[in-house]
């Protein structure tokens, strides 16, 4: 963020954002934090690692080591503007405090598609409702596990993908499965849900520069205007495609899932067998395909090979977890028909989302955000993405 002011982050008084969640008999001994990423690889929060020293009481064995990543307020206002950053903390907040355990009492068994949390807060101040510098949600340091984050120039190969694919359609089935097994909890959905809409036109230079390429590119130009008729980029109207919690598609949607909001794993034998999803700032209720679209085309390697079995893979896995919930209104959503008639619908509705995406996936060290023409790799991308569309039929 070129010549933004910048300020500093600190984690302060973890003692008592431990005894949240572990006790009121927790004492911390010490921590010491750094950061978490490296500079670009978080857009939307500031990521520290901290490694903590606790013990519980007198009687305990000792000490017992905490590896934690603590997320907290981005460093710069226009970050703070672009993800509504006052807002988007009690958003994900709620996804761990009430979201995900309502998904564990539907499922009847641990969800455990995302990282531990030790706990959460707005604010140091007692009993405040305002996000401040001291917000903060601690989690488990999964890289201690053996989890790692792929290479987003690289992007994802099949292995990595399918495993991805198989979190989110969990995440989505019993999302859909909600509104029919537990449509109390649908005020609260709605209350937490709602898009950032406000922070767009900070992003329309960017996405005028990524249309400028497109109309000049020799490869992929003939599509410039039909972007246009698709997705209205004029108006943004179609960056967020809201639906009612009610409607039949709709369910909680991530909006920002790709590679680097994933954490992979792999077992002993090397094969990746688990992938957790992380960063849940954006969510808002929409279709799941727009999730499913917006993961394969910012994160699948490119050329994007394979593109077919991975939505199939998708679509099997959210009928299995549906079949298991005993939900079959939402499950025959996912007959091939409908299946595809919305995918078509959502694939168009995502592309402006794609289009901006492309730029923040592709970008290298030394480009600036805000500034900087898409380099070479993101007009790859966006070949590679335009193709699938025309192919697929969906521009």
């Amino acid at each position: 963020m070129n010549g933004e002011k910048r300020y500093e982050i600190v984690l302060r008084d973890l003692e008592s954002l431990l005894r949240k969640r572990l006790g009121p008999e927790t004492r911390l001994l010490n921590y010491e934090t750094s950061p978490f990423t490296k500079e670009g690889d978080n857009y939307g929060s500031t990521m520290l690692r901290a490694q903590a020293t606790i013990e519980k009481s007198a009687d305990d064995e000792g000490p017992t080591e905490l590896n934690l990543v603590a997320k907290m307020m981005p460093p710069t206002d226009i970050q703070r503007k672009i993800f509504q950053s006052l807002f988007t903390f009690k958003k994900e907040i709620f996804v761990y405090d009430e979201l995900l355990p309502k998904y564990e009492e539907v499922l009847g068994e641990r969800l455990d598609i995302v990282p531990a949390v030790f706990g959460s807060r707005l604010s140091l101040k007692p009993d405040s409702d305002e996000v401040d510098d001291d917000a903060v949600i601690l989690m488990e340091n999964m890289k201690l596990k053996g989890y790692y984050m792929a290479d987003r120039h690289r992007g994802l190969d099949l292995e990595h993908m399918r495993a991805a694919i198989t979190s989110l359609a969990k995440f989505h089935a019993i999302g859909i499965s909600i509104k029919h097994k537990a449509p109390e909890f649908l005020p609260r959905i709605e209350r937490f849900s709602k898009t950032m809409l406000t922070g767009l036109d900070e992003i329309r230079h960017v996405i005028d520069m990524q249309l400028t390429a497109i109309k000049n590119d020799p490869e992929i130009g003939e599509f410039y205007e039909k972007i246009k008729a698709t997705c209205d980029p004029d108006e943004l109207s179609t960056y967020y495609t809201e639906l009612a919690v009610d409607h039949p598609w709709a369910c909680v949607v991530h909006a920002d899932f790709w590679l680097n909001n994933a954490l992979m794993h792999k077992n002993a034998e090397g094969r990746v067998d688990d992938c957790k999803l992380v960063d849940f700032q954006t969510y808002y209720t929409s279709s799941p395909l727009t999730d499913l679209v917006f993961l394969l085309c910012t994160s699948l390697r490119v050329p994007h090979e394979g593109f077919d079995e991975l939505l199939e893979t998708y679509r099997g896995e959210a009928a299995r977890v549906l079949t298991k919930l005993d939900c079959p209104q939402a499950l025959e959503l996912f007959a091939r028909e409908k299946f595809d008639e919305r995918l078509r619908l959502d694939a168009g509705a995502e592309l402006l989302h794609l289009i901006e995406m492309s730029k923040i996936v592709e970008q290298r060290e030394g480009e600036v955000y805000e500034e900087s023409p898409p380099n070479e790799h993101t007009m790859r991308r966006l070949r590679s993405i335009f193709d699938v569309y025309k192919r697929k039929q969906w521009i």
